[in-house]
């Protein structure tokens, strides 16, 4: 026997769920597939400039994000800062 068999804890198993298939599912996913499998075909040599476009695609992309929501916080900041003066002129 093994010193940590003591110790052990009752396992057990739960009924697992059902995933519905929706067509919007089963739609985007075959689209995912299509697109990875077209992307095994690219040559090796064009695969890597592809994947170098997509990088930086992603990536202009999250800066674009990160920069509109900087301009949200700073908006809602200059937003309160005209309440306040508004409420303190009244």
């Amino acid at each position: 026997m093994c010193a940590y068999s003591a110790e052990r804890r009752e396992t057990s198993v739960t009924p697992g769920k059902v995933k519905p298939n929706d067509a919007v599912h089963v739609k985007e996913n075959s689209e995912r597939e299509e697109k990875r499998l077209a992307e095994m075909m690219i040559p090796k040599k064009k695969q890597r400039l592809y994947r170098k476009i997509m990088y930086s695609k992603k990536k202009t992309a999250q800066e674009s994000r990160i920069l509109a929501e900087k301009r949200r916080q700073h908006d809602r900041k200059q937003k309160k800062k005209q309440k306040q003066l508004s409420t303190v002129m009244s």
